[in-house]
């Protein structure tokens, strides 16, 4: 896997290369969230293109994709991120298309402490994730069902459950201050016109 301290050079490279990209492009992003190698960013609706052109053309061994949100919604890492009327984000979970609800069977031969840990993980995951409180009872219903399909004990579930504490109060992350009329069906949510950009190593073709 390389040298233990690849990782910490490789963060420290893009730390140093997407400092100098947004100082030297036109088109500055209202927010840029990077981790590891994705990166979750806030565009003007006309600077979309420019700017993965711009990021492009920094270095001919790296090559950036994006995607831009869809319906309001974009999937960054394991969170949903969703574009409120009222023009804020709010988080959720985010599953793949291939999800298959399957989780480690409660009769496999397996240590307790893993099964108690992977409900535990789970509800917690719920908690921290979605910013709404009402959404986080619907996700932690789904999971419930989901986990006795799995073979796992109500008993033990709504153990779990009721010690992961929920939040009474509705969680919203402002997005920016708002955009002009005109671009606020910006293509990009993904925040923004949102986007989000990840780095390949592959050479662009001659």
């Amino acid at each position: 896997m390389g040298s233990p301290v690849s990782a910490a050079i490789t963060n420290l490279y893009k730390k140093s290369f997407e400092e100098q990209a947004i100082a030297t492009s036109p088109y500055k992003p209202r927010i840029w969230k990077r981790y590891v190698d994705e990166t979750f960013t806030v565009l003007d609706h006309g600077s979309v293109d420019s700017f993965l052109q711009h990021l492009n053309n920094q270095e001919p061994s790296m090559r950036f994709t994006m995607e831009t949100e869809g319906d309001n919604k974009l999937a960054f890492l394991d969170t949903s991120v969703s574009r409120e009327p009222d023009r804020r984000l709010t988080t959720s979970i985010y599953r793949k298309p291939t999800y298959t609800d399957k989780y480690l069977a409660y009769d496999s031969h397996q240590p307790q402490s893993v099964k108690h840990g992977i409900v535990k993980c789970l509800y917690d995951r719920a908690k921290r994730i979605v910013a709404k409180p009402s959404v986080i009872s619907k996700q932690k219903k789904h999971l419930s069902s989901v986990l006795l399909s799995n073979g796992y004990l109500l008993s033990l579930l709504t153990k779990k459950r009721n010690t992961s504490t929920e939040r009474t109060t509705e969680f919203k992350v402002p997005a920016t201050s708002p955009l002009p009329t005109a671009t606020r069906r910006a293509r990009c949510f993904h925040v923004g016109n949102y986007a989000k950009i990840k780095p390949s190593t592959a050479k662009r073709p001659s």
